[in-house]
């Protein structure tokens, strides 16, 4: 039976006129649609995608055609939204494509709002452009980044307004309250009043202010994670990949293209995708978090003595800019192992002051012993190695308890100082606190000591402790290839 055509009010009723008839336009200038078997393809997928036939009649003139289709989409609820989706398939970043999402973004808007006078709204919101402030505040607010196609407040907005939900703040009126003060002044108490109906209309007047989100709160870092695995049988190539991410509080980061890289040239391939994600970021200001995810073969490997701006006279240690530290390629792909680490990590905010938060491991602690400690200090957060992790050593063993006991934060020396030294210099980076500040910063406090090391001894003679300092820093919720990093979609590896 045909869904009933629903009525609107003559605003909403006239903004919809004017969007059929630019939709149409839009899809008749798509080759896919202009070529009758590419069509057909279309009309499938979007049949498919809507679990049943739009009810529509085909006539002979395909802007006719068209318009029918529209109209039908538009009277199914998402319908317009799953036709733009459906011709990204087709033609993913096309022109068409992206007009084609705007406009159901727009169609959307209006809708959802079909009881309020908006049509103002567009106008005043098409005039703001989106700046990177704003998109980072939707990422915050949404926990995903904004299309890149969102370029004005209003396109923003309406895309927001694809996510409504009842019972908690929507996102887009959280954005709407944001744009207040960014209005011309003539529209200010126009928008205020807006703000304030739709709030009490969905039941969130008093969540408003609290769903802003606080200026005091702690600047989040943005991470450039890159990760080294073997490539084959050959023991001098390795596959470079790197995932990278603006500040946000959801995990979900863009993965850049592949490399095969071998040994020697692994700190030159690292430079230039470093230099590569300051020149994305250029617009932005904040920090940036560089991980290396290493496979067992390079876990020792002195990274952070690595350099940028390889090709100037002057190169820089990465280490005197960003906190920089490692990753256990291993434990990422262990999914067995995932369970104590996950329930450790959630330890590490979670947890009475008096219990014990680091451990460090006697000379000859490893394999069992050293296993059944970690298992009865279930709280211990950070693993100190008595020795480097060499091949066949007892630091080497011990680390392999570490991860598998699911320690998030282990710490060795490659030149080791005392014991007690080196123990103590880390006891004091956590304070003794069992707050996420004394060690979810850890890698704050690393990159400090690291810059008093070059700055106080750069050519490394009397060996200052953070010459060496390695630290292995591993949050369960940012895992680069998600869990058991199964990375079968694997892009095009560059040569």
């Amino acid at each position: 039976m045909r869904e009933a055509p629903r009525l609107h009010s003559p605003p909403v009723a006239e903004e919809r006129r004017r969007l059929v008839g630019q939709i149409t336009t839009v899809l008749e200038a798509s080759s896919v649609v202009q070529d009758p078997n590419s069509r057909q393809l279309l009309l499938q997928e979007l049949r498919h995608a809507l679990g049943g036939a739009l009810d529509y009649r085909e006539v002979g003139v395909l802007r006719l055609q068209l318009i029918a289709l529209v109209t039908a989409c538009m009277d199914r609820a998402g319908g317009l939204r799953c036709l733009a989706e459906c011709l990204e398939l087709f033609e993913p970043e096309g022109k068409q494509t992206v007009a084609l999402l705007r406009l159901a973004d727009d169609w959307q808007a209006y809708e959802l709002l079909s009881d309020y006078d908006v049509a103002w709204l567009r106008g005043e919101l098409s005039t703001l452009d989106t700046t990177p402030d704003l998109r980072q505040f939707v990422a915050e607010i949404r926990a995903t980044p904004a299309p890149p196609w969102c370029e004005t407040a209003w396109e923003l907005f309406a895309h927001l307004t694809s996510a409504n939900a009842h019972g908690e703040v929507p996102s887009w009126l959280v954005l709407l309250d944001r744009l207040a003060p960014a209005v011309t002044q003539a529209s200010l108490p126009r928008l205020r009043q807006l703000c304030r109906q739709l709030a009490t209309d969905w039941g969130v007047a008093d969540q408003l202010d609290a769903a802003q989100p606080s200026a005091a709160a702690p600047t989040r870092s943005a991470y450039l994670v890159i990760q080294f695995e073997k490539y084959g049988g050959d023991d001098d190539t390795y596959i470079m990949s790197h995932w990278y991410q603006w500040a946000s509080p959801e995990w979900q980061p863009i993965r850049g293209e592949d490399r095969h890289v071998a040994y020697e040239e692994l700190e030159a391939a690292v430079d230039r995708v470093v230099n590569e994600a300051e020149r994305r970021w250029a617009t932005r200001a904040g920090a940036v978090t560089i991980e290396f995810v290493l496979p067992w073969q390079l876990i020792n490997e002195p990274v952070d003595t690595w350099r940028k701006e390889l090709q100037s006279a002057l190169p820089s240690p990465l280490t005197t800019e960003y906190p920089l530290v490692i990753r256990s390629l291993e434990r990422n792909r262990a999914s067995h192992w995932h369970r104590l680490w996950r329930s450790r990590w959630q330890l590490v905010s979670d947890r009475p002051a008096e219990r014990k938060l680091i451990h460090c491991a006697a000379q000859l602690h490893a394999d069992v012993q050293l296993e059944a400690i970690l298992k009865r200090e279930s709280a211990v957060a950070v693993l100190v190695l008595s020795e480097t992790p060499t091949a066949d050593s007892i630091g080497e063993r011990q680390l392999l308890v570490g991860l598998r006991s699911g320690v998030p934060a282990i710490v060795w020396h490659r030149d080791p100082p005392s014991k007690k030294d080196l123990c103590q210099t880390v006891a004091s980076m956590v304070d003794g606190r069992a707050s996420d500040t004394g060690v979810t910063a850890l890698p704050n406090h690393v990159a400090h000591l690291r810059q008093l090391a070059w700055s106080e001894d750069p050519e490394g003679l009397h060996k200052h402790i953070g010459h060496g300092f390695v630290m292995l820093f591993d949050d369960p919720d940012r895992q680069p290839g998600g869990a058991d990093s199964a990375d079968g979609d694997r892009r095009k590896v560059l040569a």
